[in-house]
Parts: C-alpha cells; sequence; structure tokens
C-alpha cells in the first residue's frame, strides 16, 4: 500500500482542523478555534475539488479569517455566559443580616457552630450564646470567609423578621 494513497491532503487538513480545535481548550483567547475551522473548510473543499497548495493555503486563510469575524462574537456570548450588574435574589456572596439558629454554644473565648443555608459554619461572638438560640450575622470573623461574627437577637427584633 502506497502512503500517498492513506495520507492524502484533505486528511492532513481535516486533522489539522480537529487538533486545532482540542488546542483551543488548553489556549486562552478563543482564536485558535478559528483556524480549525479553516482547516475543516479546506478539508471540506479537498473533498470536492483539486486544489494546489497555493489555492489551498488561500482558501485557509479566507476560511479562517471570515469565521473569526463572523463567529467570534457570537461563540463568545454563547461559551463566556451571560454577565449582569444586578445581583441575583438568590445569591448573596455575604448574608448580613440573615437570622440563623445556633447549633453549638459561643462563648467570647471559644468558637460554636451555627446553621446557614442547611450547612454548618463557624461562628465567633462577643458573649455566651447558647445552642438552639437565633442570631444575626454581622460579618466574617477576621480574614476569613469561613467563619461568621454573629450577635444575639432579642425576643422583640426575631418577631419584626
Amino acid at each position: 500500500m502506497n502512503l500517498d494513497t492513506l495520507i492524502t491532503p484533505w486528511l492532513i487538513w481535516f486533522l489539522l482542523g480537529i487538533g486545532l480545535a482540542f488546542l483551543e481548550l488548553y489556549l486562552p483567547g478563543f482564536i485558535v478555534l478559528f483556524f480549525g475551522i479553516g482547516c475543516l473548510g479546506t478539508s471540506g473543499a479537498l473533498l470536492l475539488w483539486d486544489l494546489s497548495l497555493t489555492q489551498q493555503i488561500l482558501l485557509f486563510l479566507t476560511t479562517s479569517i471570515a469565521s473569526l469575524l463572523l463567529l467570534r462574537k457570537w461563540l463568545m456570548r454563547i461559551f463566556r455566559g451571560v454577565s449582569s450588574d444586578k445581583p441575583d435574589k438568590d445569591f448573596d456572596d455575604f448574608p448580613r443580616g440573615a437570622h440563623v439558629k445556633v447549633l453549638k454554644t459561643i462563648t467570647p473565648d471559644n468558637s460554636g457552630r451555627i446553621q446557614y443555608r442547611g450547612t454548618a459554619w463557624d461562628a465567633l461572638a462577643d458573649e455566651t450564646i447558647e445552642a438552639g438560640d437565633t442570631v444575626e450575622i454581622v460579618r466574617y470573623a477576621a480574614n476569613s470567609r469561613q467563619v461568621f461574627f454573629v450577635h444575639k437577637i432579642d425576643n422583640t427584633q426575631r418577631s419584626r423578621s
């Protein structure tokens, strides 16, 4: 079997296009994919017509640049998702003011545990707060985003919220 019959120009362009498309997964910028599209376009044209090397390169460049100019903006919106300046009502990065239950007694010397959105979190306070009491999250403790600083709320505050 002759090697020229196994490795035809359309197959080379096709494999190069697939390789560039996969390479896009590892490189930032979202550019290499369009060169892969150019390779695949050239491969498809070679299945229909017999093109010289110069024609293949011109077709590759034309297809790559056209796909880059026509598809990049549209595909960037699809693959990057949608962002919004308005916060999502179901997502709050900082739960300030949330009223939560104390799971483990909190003392000024030792951290305790609170339950926020179904998960137990470490909590600190300036006063002793017994398990079962309701507290309000004031801020994160120190520089941690895993430990909350809380204060006890009295019954009048709890009935208003």
